[in-house]
């Protein structure tokens, strides 16, 4: 597009109708690019060098489309999880974070609907912990998935509070 690029166009689009799923379809780099996206209210981001993946988001946007999923703030994050499900514990990198849950980067998520307890820690707090029982929401193998938390301890809400306003105050600081 010559007056704007995709990520612009998505946040004047994602304020119009936040119901709307939008979906980033690049060649570009997903290293960083991911992050924009989805503070600009982008809902899925698909490298062109996986079109085999493009039906698969696109399914996963519009089932999973609606005011309360995105409405949540969406913070960056460099914590690192352990995601414990049924028969298998698996590791996984938070790429965003929001107060009502957080999406991971893994190769071989677990099962949309899949009940989970995720363990979470950040380089700079290692003797501080965010502890969750999740249900997954989406899930794209290969990608990662989406948890929504439930079942919060309010000491652990704590210190999840305290990592988003500690997120806030990066981002505004870097604005």
């Amino acid at each position: 597009m010559p007056d704007m690029d995709g990520i612009e166009a998505a946040r004047l689009m994602s304020g119009s109708d936040a119901t709307v799923p939008i979906i980033l379809f690049t060649v570009l780099d997903l290293e960083g690019l991911e992050t924009r996206a989805y503070k600009a209210g982008i809902c899925a981001v698909v490298s062109k060098a996986q079109i085999w993946n493009l039906l698969k988001s696109i399914e996963t946007a519009v089932r999973h489309s609606s005011r309360e999923m995105r409405c949540a703030r969406r913070y960056p994050s460099v914590a690192t999880a352990q995601v414990l499900g049924a028969t298998s514990l698996r590791s996984a990198r938070v790429r965003d974070l929001s107060i009502a849950g957080a999406y991971l980067a893994m190769p071989n998520p677990f099962s949309k609907s899949a009940s989970i307890r995720i363990k979470m820690s950040t380089e700079n707090t290692q003797r501080e912990f965010f502890q969750a029982d999740a249900t997954v929401a989406h899930s794209t193998y290969g990608l990662g998935m989406g948890v929504m938390f439930h079942s919060v301890s309010a000491p652990l809400l704590i210190v999840l509070q305290q990592w988003l306003s500690q997120a806030q105050k990066e981002i505004a600081h870097h604005s």
